[in-house]
């Protein structure tokens, strides 16, 4: 069962099902520093600091 409001635009992944829907029951979302202001600091694409 996919998750319908995570998308997905990495293709390599295997939780990629292709229709740009991600299929992992929850996800992980890091920062590269300890606090992070802008998308480029996380490995989320959709990140608003706060």
């Amino acid at each position: 069962m996919s998750n319908q409001d995570v998308k997905c635009h990495v293709q390599t992944c295997k939780y990629n099902d292709n229709n740009r829907t991600c299929t992992l029951h929850d996800i992980v979302v890091g920062s590269s520093g300890a606090q992070a202001h802008d998308k480029a600091s996380t490995q989320c694409d959709s990140f608003q600091e706060n």
